[in-house]
Protein backbone atom coordinates (compact mmCIF):
# COMPACT_ATOMS: atom_id res chain seq x y z
CA UNK A 1 0.00 0.00 0.00
CA UNK A 2 1.11 2.97 -0.94
CA UNK A 3 2.71 5.95 1.78
CA UNK A 4 0.35 8.46 -0.07
CA UNK A 5 -2.62 6.88 1.79
CA UNK A 6 -1.32 8.53 5.19
CA UNK A 7 0.40 11.64 4.03
CA UNK A 8 -0.08 14.27 5.72
CA UNK A 9 -0.48 16.33 2.43
CA UNK A 10 -3.60 14.47 1.57
CA UNK A 11 -4.76 14.76 5.10
CA UNK A 12 -4.37 18.35 5.24
CA UNK A 13 -6.66 18.71 2.22
CA UNK A 14 -9.38 16.14 3.54
CA UNK A 15 -9.39 18.54 6.68
CA UNK A 16 -9.90 21.65 4.69
CA UNK A 17 -12.67 20.34 2.49
CA UNK A 18 -14.26 18.90 5.70
CA UNK A 19 -14.01 22.56 7.41
CA UNK A 20 -15.23 24.05 4.36
CA UNK A 21 -18.43 21.78 4.34
CA UNK A 22 -18.62 22.56 8.11
CA UNK A 23 -18.33 26.41 7.69
CA UNK A 24 -21.34 26.44 4.87
CA UNK A 25 -23.31 24.00 7.37
CA UNK A 26 -23.04 26.43 9.99
CA UNK A 27 -23.88 29.35 7.36
CA UNK A 28 -26.75 27.46 5.94
CA UNK A 29 -28.32 25.34 8.19
CA UNK A 30 -27.83 27.62 11.13
CA UNK A 31 -28.83 31.30 9.43
CA UNK A 32 -32.15 31.17 11.43
CA UNK A 33 -31.07 31.11 14.77
CA UNK A 34 -28.97 33.27 16.71
CA UNK A 35 -25.99 32.52 18.03
CA UNK A 36 -26.79 34.30 21.57
CA UNK A 37 -29.46 31.87 21.86
CA UNK A 38 -27.29 29.21 20.98
CA UNK A 39 -24.95 29.36 23.62
CA UNK A 40 -27.36 30.24 25.74
CA UNK A 41 -28.76 26.99 25.19
CA UNK A 42 -26.05 24.95 25.56
CA UNK A 43 -25.03 26.48 28.90
CA UNK A 44 -28.04 25.49 30.71
CA UNK A 45 -27.83 21.45 29.98
CA UNK A 46 -27.17 18.96 32.25
CA UNK A 47 -23.70 17.98 31.77
CA UNK A 48 -24.07 14.57 33.44
CA UNK A 49 -25.98 13.50 30.08
CA UNK A 50 -23.24 14.61 27.95
CA UNK A 51 -20.28 12.71 29.95
CA UNK A 52 -22.23 10.26 29.62
CA UNK A 53 -22.66 10.35 26.13
CA UNK A 54 -19.00 10.88 25.55
CA UNK A 55 -18.36 7.71 27.10
CA UNK A 56 -21.21 5.53 25.49
CA UNK A 57 -18.67 6.95 22.13
CA UNK A 58 -15.33 5.36 24.15
CA UNK A 59 -17.66 2.38 24.41
CA UNK A 60 -18.62 2.23 20.85
CA UNK A 61 -14.45 2.13 19.51
CA UNK A 62 -14.23 0.03 22.21
CA UNK A 63 -16.50 -2.60 20.63
CA UNK A 64 -15.36 -2.00 17.29
CA UNK A 65 -11.73 -2.80 18.55
CA UNK A 66 -13.04 -5.96 20.10
CA UNK A 67 -14.73 -7.21 17.26
CA UNK A 68 -10.99 -6.64 15.34
CA UNK A 69 -9.39 -8.97 18.40
CA UNK A 70 -11.61 -11.45 18.15
CA UNK A 71 -11.71 -12.15 14.45
CA UNK A 72 -7.45 -12.01 13.76
CA UNK A 73 -7.41 -14.11 17.32
CA UNK A 74 -10.21 -16.99 15.81
CA UNK A 75 -7.94 -16.30 12.38
CA UNK A 76 -4.82 -17.27 14.54
CA UNK A 77 -3.06 -14.07 14.53
CA UNK A 78 -1.32 -12.92 17.59
CA UNK A 79 -2.43 -9.53 18.35
CA UNK A 80 -3.36 -7.33 21.54
CA UNK A 81 -6.51 -5.66 22.33
CA UNK A 82 -4.46 -2.13 22.81
CA UNK A 83 -3.16 -2.72 18.88
CA UNK A 84 -6.75 -2.93 18.07
CA UNK A 85 -8.00 0.32 19.98
CA UNK A 86 -5.16 1.83 17.13
CA UNK A 87 -6.76 0.29 14.09
CA UNK A 88 -9.83 1.07 15.43
CA UNK A 89 -9.19 4.96 15.99
CA UNK A 90 -6.97 5.05 12.47
CA UNK A 91 -10.12 3.51 10.88
CA UNK A 92 -12.43 6.18 11.94
CA UNK A 93 -9.89 9.03 11.62
CA UNK A 94 -9.47 8.49 8.10
CA UNK A 95 -12.94 7.31 7.16
CA UNK A 96 -14.06 10.88 9.10
CA UNK A 97 -12.03 13.06 6.79
CA UNK A 98 -12.42 10.96 3.69
CA UNK A 99 -15.23 11.01 0.69
CA UNK A 100 -17.78 8.28 1.63
CA UNK A 101 -15.84 7.35 4.45
CA UNK A 102 -13.39 5.22 1.66
CA UNK A 103 -10.01 5.75 3.51
CA UNK A 104 -10.80 4.06 6.27
CA UNK A 105 -9.97 0.55 5.48
CA UNK A 106 -6.94 1.01 3.60
CA UNK A 107 -5.39 2.97 6.24
CA UNK A 108 -6.37 0.30 8.75
CA UNK A 109 -4.77 -2.33 6.20
CA UNK A 110 -1.79 -0.50 6.05
CA UNK A 111 -0.84 0.11 9.60
CA UNK A 112 -1.98 -3.79 9.82
CA UNK A 113 0.46 -4.95 7.50
CA UNK A 114 3.35 -2.12 9.42
CA UNK A 115 2.65 -4.49 12.05
CA UNK A 116 2.89 -7.64 10.15
CA UNK A 117 -0.11 -8.81 9.90
CA UNK A 118 -0.60 -9.65 6.22
CA UNK A 119 -3.30 -8.24 4.13
CA UNK A 120 -5.26 -11.74 3.47
CA UNK A 121 -6.01 -11.33 7.50
CA UNK A 122 -6.50 -7.67 7.75
CA UNK A 123 -8.61 -7.74 4.27
CA UNK A 124 -10.97 -10.51 6.05
CA UNK A 125 -11.16 -9.01 9.01
CA UNK A 126 -12.76 -5.59 7.81
CA UNK A 127 -14.96 -7.06 5.66
CA UNK A 128 -16.31 -9.32 8.07
CA UNK A 129 -16.80 -6.23 10.57
CA UNK A 130 -18.24 -3.80 7.87
CA UNK A 131 -20.69 -6.95 6.53
CA UNK A 132 -22.26 -7.47 10.10
CA UNK A 133 -22.06 -3.37 10.74
CA UNK A 134 -24.16 -3.17 7.46
CA UNK A 135 -26.56 -5.72 8.69
CA UNK A 136 -26.88 -4.40 12.10
CA UNK A 137 -27.23 -1.41 11.10
CA UNK A 138 -30.19 -2.05 8.32
CA UNK A 139 -31.44 -4.31 10.77
CA UNK A 140 -31.68 -1.72 13.68
CA UNK A 141 -33.63 0.96 11.41
CA UNK A 142 -35.91 -2.02 9.86
CA UNK A 143 -37.17 -2.30 13.43
CA UNK A 144 -37.71 0.59 14.06
CA UNK A 145 -39.27 1.61 11.08
CA UNK A 146 -41.67 -1.04 12.37
CA UNK A 147 -41.51 0.26 15.64
CA UNK A 148 -41.83 3.92 15.68
CA UNK A 149 -43.52 4.53 12.02
CA UNK A 150 -44.86 7.30 13.26
CA UNK A 151 -41.34 9.67 12.68
CA UNK A 152 -41.03 8.54 8.73
CA UNK A 153 -44.91 9.40 8.43
CA UNK A 154 -43.74 12.89 9.95
CA UNK A 155 -40.19 13.30 7.95
CA UNK A 156 -40.16 15.29 4.70
CA UNK A 157 -40.01 13.33 1.60
CA UNK A 158 -36.69 14.28 0.79
CA UNK A 159 -35.93 12.48 3.75
CA UNK A 160 -37.71 9.20 3.20
CA UNK A 161 -35.66 9.00 -0.44
CA UNK A 162 -32.82 9.77 0.92
CA UNK A 163 -33.43 6.23 3.66
CA UNK A 164 -34.41 4.40 1.07
CA UNK A 165 -31.19 5.19 -1.23
CA UNK A 166 -28.87 4.83 1.85
CA UNK A 167 -30.53 1.33 2.84
CA UNK A 168 -29.98 0.35 -1.14
CA UNK A 169 -26.35 1.86 -0.84
CA UNK A 170 -25.83 -0.43 2.26
CA UNK A 171 -28.01 -3.79 1.19
CA UNK A 172 -25.75 -3.64 -1.97
CA UNK A 173 -22.28 -3.42 0.03
CA UNK A 174 -23.59 -6.31 2.33
CA UNK A 175 -24.09 -8.31 -0.89
CA UNK A 176 -20.23 -7.39 -2.70
CA UNK A 177 -18.61 -8.13 0.93
CA UNK A 178 -20.57 -11.10 0.73
CA UNK A 179 -18.89 -12.07 -2.60
CA UNK A 180 -15.00 -11.17 -1.45
CA UNK A 181 -15.80 -12.90 1.67
CA UNK A 182 -16.84 -16.16 0.18
CA UNK A 183 -16.87 -16.49 -3.39
CA UNK A 184 -14.15 -18.88 -4.71
CA UNK A 185 -14.26 -16.81 -8.34
CA UNK A 186 -14.36 -12.90 -7.22
CA UNK A 187 -11.05 -12.31 -5.84
CA UNK A 188 -9.38 -13.99 -8.61
CA UNK A 189 -11.40 -12.60 -11.37
CA UNK A 190 -10.80 -8.90 -9.93
CA UNK A 191 -7.48 -9.38 -9.37
CA UNK A 192 -6.60 -10.97 -13.40
CA UNK A 193 -8.88 -8.24 -14.24
CA UNK A 194 -6.22 -5.56 -12.47
CA UNK A 195 -3.72 -7.66 -13.75
CA UNK A 196 -4.32 -7.53 -17.49
CA UNK A 197 -5.27 -3.43 -16.85
CA UNK A 198 -1.56 -2.80 -15.38
CA UNK A 199 0.10 -4.80 -18.08
CA UNK A 200 -1.94 -3.12 -20.61
CA UNK A 201 -0.86 0.46 -18.87
CA UNK A 202 2.54 -0.75 -18.56
CA UNK A 203 2.43 -0.38 -14.52
CA UNK A 204 3.89 -3.54 -13.76
CA UNK A 205 7.48 -4.74 -15.01
CA UNK A 206 7.32 -8.65 -13.75
CA UNK A 207 3.22 -9.33 -14.48
CA UNK A 208 4.29 -12.90 -13.62
CA UNK A 209 6.15 -12.92 -10.44
CA UNK A 210 3.41 -10.84 -9.72
CA UNK A 211 0.73 -12.91 -10.63
CA UNK A 212 2.34 -16.16 -8.63
CA UNK A 213 2.47 -14.07 -5.13
CA UNK A 214 -1.32 -13.35 -5.78
CA UNK A 215 -1.79 -16.56 -6.35
CA UNK A 216 -0.27 -17.50 -3.03
CA UNK A 217 -2.18 -14.80 -1.24
CA UNK A 218 -5.13 -15.71 -2.28
CA UNK A 219 -5.21 -19.36 -1.29
CA UNK A 220 -3.94 -17.96 2.01
CA UNK A 221 -7.27 -15.95 2.29
CA UNK A 222 -9.59 -18.68 1.08
CA UNK A 223 -7.93 -20.71 3.95
CA UNK A 224 -9.37 -17.43 6.47
CA UNK A 225 -12.84 -17.65 4.99
CA UNK A 226 -13.37 -21.51 5.12
CA UNK A 227 -11.95 -20.93 9.05
CA UNK A 228 -14.54 -18.06 9.30
CA UNK A 229 -17.35 -20.31 7.59
CA UNK A 230 -16.51 -23.15 9.74
CA UNK A 231 -16.62 -21.23 12.97
CA UNK A 232 -20.43 -19.31 12.61
CA UNK A 233 -20.40 -18.80 16.65
CA UNK A 234 -17.80 -16.12 15.66
CA UNK A 235 -20.56 -14.61 13.42
CA UNK A 236 -22.79 -14.48 16.25
CA UNK A 237 -20.28 -12.72 18.56
CA UNK A 238 -19.83 -9.96 16.15
CA UNK A 239 -23.41 -9.31 15.32
CA UNK A 240 -23.58 -8.95 19.13
CA UNK A 241 -21.00 -6.99 19.95
CA UNK A 242 -21.95 -4.70 16.72
CA UNK A 243 -25.47 -4.69 18.31
CA UNK A 244 -24.15 -3.10 21.41
CA UNK A 245 -21.90 -0.89 19.59
CA UNK A 246 -25.46 0.65 17.84
CA UNK A 247 -27.26 0.92 20.28
CA UNK A 248 -24.68 3.01 22.59
CA UNK A 249 -24.30 4.95 19.16
CA UNK A 250 -28.14 5.83 19.64
CA UNK A 251 -28.33 6.19 22.81
CA UNK A 252 -26.28 9.74 22.69
CA UNK A 253 -29.04 11.30 20.63
CA UNK A 254 -31.34 10.35 23.74
CA UNK A 255 -28.64 11.64 26.65
CA UNK A 256 -28.63 14.69 25.00
CA UNK A 257 -32.48 14.85 24.66
CA UNK A 258 -32.41 14.22 28.63
CA UNK A 259 -29.32 17.11 29.12
CA UNK A 260 -32.54 19.58 28.00
CA UNK A 261 -34.66 18.33 31.33
CA UNK A 262 -37.35 16.71 27.98
CA UNK A 263 -38.71 13.65 29.35
CA UNK A 264 -41.96 13.73 26.95
CA UNK A 265 -40.40 11.17 24.38
CA UNK A 266 -39.28 7.63 25.48
CA UNK A 267 -35.51 6.14 24.76
CA UNK A 268 -36.96 4.58 21.68
CA UNK A 269 -38.16 7.73 19.99
CA UNK A 270 -35.10 8.92 20.00
CA UNK A 271 -33.04 6.06 18.89
CA UNK A 272 -35.23 5.85 16.12
CA UNK A 273 -34.51 8.82 14.92
CA UNK A 274 -30.80 8.44 15.07
CA UNK A 275 -30.82 4.88 13.17
CA UNK A 276 -33.13 6.21 10.73
CA UNK A 277 -30.57 9.14 9.95
CA UNK A 278 -27.43 6.67 10.39
CA UNK A 279 -28.71 4.90 7.38
CA UNK A 280 -29.78 7.87 5.47
CA UNK A 281 -26.51 9.27 4.94
CA UNK A 282 -24.94 6.36 3.96
CA UNK A 283 -26.31 7.46 0.61
CA UNK A 284 -24.23 11.00 0.31
CA UNK A 285 -20.53 10.06 -0.16
CA UNK A 286 -19.32 13.50 1.70
CA UNK A 287 -16.60 13.21 4.43
CA UNK A 288 -18.18 12.44 8.28
CA UNK A 289 -21.36 13.24 6.42
CA UNK A 290 -20.88 16.73 7.20
CA UNK A 291 -24.19 18.80 5.80
CA UNK A 292 -26.48 16.28 5.50
CA UNK A 293 -26.22 14.61 8.93
CA UNK A 294 -27.41 18.05 10.44
CA UNK A 295 -30.01 18.74 7.90
CA UNK A 296 -31.22 15.17 8.61
CA UNK A 297 -31.15 16.05 12.13
CA UNK A 298 -33.09 19.32 11.90
CA UNK A 299 -35.39 17.26 10.14
CA UNK A 300 -35.75 13.98 12.13
CA UNK A 301 -35.75 15.12 15.81
CA UNK A 302 -37.77 18.53 15.13
CA UNK A 303 -40.62 16.25 15.96
CA UNK A 304 -39.14 16.29 19.41
CA UNK A 305 -37.58 19.71 20.43
CA UNK A 306 -39.07 23.44 20.41
CA UNK A 307 -37.59 25.23 17.78
CA UNK A 308 -35.50 27.16 19.52
CA UNK A 309 -33.77 24.01 21.20
CA UNK A 310 -33.40 22.14 18.08
CA UNK A 311 -30.25 23.84 16.64
CA UNK A 312 -28.41 23.87 19.79
CA UNK A 313 -29.38 19.73 20.72
CA UNK A 314 -27.86 18.94 16.92
CA UNK A 315 -24.92 20.92 17.55
CA UNK A 316 -24.23 19.04 20.53
CA UNK A 317 -25.35 15.34 19.47
CA UNK A 318 -22.48 15.87 16.15
CA UNK A 319 -20.26 17.22 19.18
CA UNK A 320 -19.97 13.82 21.14
CA UNK A 321 -20.84 11.67 18.40
CA UNK A 322 -18.82 13.33 15.51
CA UNK A 323 -16.52 16.07 15.92
CA UNK A 324 -15.35 14.79 19.95
CA UNK A 325 -14.32 10.92 18.39
CA UNK A 326 -12.60 12.47 15.57
CA UNK A 327 -10.36 14.97 18.08
CA UNK A 328 -9.25 11.59 19.73
CA UNK A 329 -8.62 9.88 16.92
CA UNK A 330 -6.53 11.70 15.32
CA UNK A 331 -4.56 11.81 18.71
CA UNK A 332 -4.66 7.77 18.94
CA UNK A 333 -3.85 7.79 15.30
CA UNK A 334 -0.59 10.24 16.01
CA UNK A 335 0.68 8.01 18.84
CA UNK A 336 0.15 4.49 16.62
CA UNK A 337 1.77 6.15 13.40
CA UNK A 338 4.48 6.70 15.58
CA UNK A 339 4.91 3.53 17.27
CA UNK A 340 4.96 1.56 14.80
CA UNK A 341 7.20 3.59 12.58
CA UNK A 342 9.12 3.63 15.74
CA UNK A 343 9.25 -0.60 15.80
CA UNK A 344 9.95 -1.02 12.13
CA UNK A 345 12.90 1.28 11.82
CA UNK A 346 14.46 -0.97 14.72
CA UNK A 347 13.63 -3.92 12.50
CA UNK A 348 15.17 -2.56 9.56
Amino acid sequence: MREKIVSKKNQMRSILFMTSLMAVTVAVVLKEYSIGELIKAVGSVHLFYLITGIALMFFYSGCQAMNFYMIMHRLRQATTYKNCIDYTYIGNYFSAITPGACGGQPAQMYYMNKDKIHVDISAITIFLMIFVSQIVIVLMGGVFAVLRFYILAKSAHWFIWLLFAGASVMLFLTAVLSALMFSRVIIPFLIDLALKLGVKLHLFKKPKEIKEKLDILIISYREKSRLIIKNPDLFLKVFVVSMFQWIAYCLVTYLVYLSFGYRKNDCLDLMAGQSFINIAVAAVPLPGSVGIAEKAYLNVFGQFYPGEQLPSAMILSRIINFYFPLLISYIVYAFAHHRIMKAQRRSS
